[in-house]
């Protein structure tokens, strides 16, 4: 029925949503643990997210290098991805994105499990921690920003009894706000019929029918199911999600780009908008510029992705690639090995020798 990659049906998003890509490498994927990434190489990894076409990506602007990276790739003046900045819920924090000019938005940390209120921020009640939320977003309205209201924790908040009214109250702040669910550790599922406060289907569903126009998905993978949980926000109704390029972030990383792009581009209508081609080139960076280490058989641009060795799959291969690589090589920047090796069989050999 099919035997080749234009015949086979391309998924459509059910609701038909324009959807949207932002990235955290330089902010999350930055605090990964052993990782400094110098300023030159902030500017590099500026680049290639502009060549693949990711429309926004967030920054710290605590220190001078975070000040001078900022600085650099707002004088570029690239369409995108657009610089955007990221604050504590303190005006403090949202006067230093103000005093770096060219800067229209910001995402602003809103706390709202319990835990996080009243040990990590030391407030008594959420009634405290709800006041200090709606002062900071709407001190970045007054001074002209577009918001982001980062609902950290929100798997394991009460959505009922706290979080919905909340976000209500911060949407009559800023219409245009775009609400983040973050899944910070990780306990989001991405499957339809799970309930409060960890499915992410029906968290989106909600947030919609409570009247937010913009929902993002920010998903820790600390039990594997971070993309999925990112591609389920796109599939319920979010329009943005944001990521981090190999899955970089704190313990087990985040949302993985590539995997995301990927899955968009070959297998869902409406997403050629997206250059994958410098991909694999991009993870080779990271592994001599950054220090991650790639392993080879990581899904998109590990080394072994379009590697053949065994005799059946060499065999396919050598005959039609279609047979055993999903997607062609260059569509990420790959190349295909044929190889000889313990299980390898006489038509490797043959093609080889040839």
């Amino acid at each position: 029925m099919y035997e080749s990659y234009e015949e086979l049906p391309k998924l459509r998003l059910p609701l038909g949503q324009e959807v949207f890509l932002s990235d955290s490498t330089l902010r999350d994927g930055a605090q990964m643990p052993g990782v400094v990434i110098k300023v030159k190489d902030r500017l590099k990894i500026f680049e290639y997210l502009h060549r693949i076409g990711i429309e926004k990506l967030e920054l710290f602007l605590f220190t001078k290098s975070d000040e001078e990276a900022a600085r650099a790739m707002l004088d570029q003046n690239c369409l995108c991805p657009e610089v955007t900045g990221w604050a504590r819920a303190n005006p403090k924090d949202i006067d230093l994105v103000l005093a770096m000019d060219g800067i229209k938005e910001t995402g602003i940390l809103i706390s709202i499990s319990d835990v996080q209120i009243r040990t990590k921020l030391g407030l008594k009640t959420r009634e405290e921690a709800e006041e200090k939320f709606l002062t900071a977003l709407q001190y970045a309205v007054d001074h002209g920003l577009k918001t982001r209201a980062h609902l950290e924790d929100i798997t394991r908040a009460d959505l009922n009894g706290f979080v919905y009214p909340l976000v209500k109250k911060l949407i009559d702040i800023d219409p245009d706000c775009i609400m983040r669910i973050c899944d910070t550790l990780g306990f989001g599922l991405p499957f339809e019929g799970i309930g409060n406060p960890y499915g992410i289907p029906e968290m989106v569903r909600n947030m919609l029918s409570i009247g937010v126009k913009n929902i993002e998905t920010h998903t820790h993978d600390d039990f594997g199911m971070a993309t999925a949980n990112s591609l389920a926000g796109y599939w319920h109704g979010a329009n943005w999600s944001n990521m981090t390029f190999l899955g970089m972030g704190e313990r087990a990383g985040n949302s993985e780009l590539e995997k995301a792009l990927l899955f968009l581009v070959q297998r869902v209508e409406g997403f050629q908008k997206y250059d994958l081609s410098c991909l694999s080139e991009f993870a080779e960076f990271m592994e001599e510029h950054i220090g991650i280490r790639v392993p080879r058989n990581k899904a998109v641009v590990g080394r072994n992705v379009f590697a053949h060795e065994s005799g059946i799959h060499t065999a396919g291969v050598i005959k039609n690639p279609f047979i055993y690589e999903p997607y062609p090589p260059e569509l990420v920047g790959g190349r295909r090995k044929i190889m000889i090796g313990n299980t390898s069989g006489t038509e490797v050999v043959r093609f080889k020798v040839e």
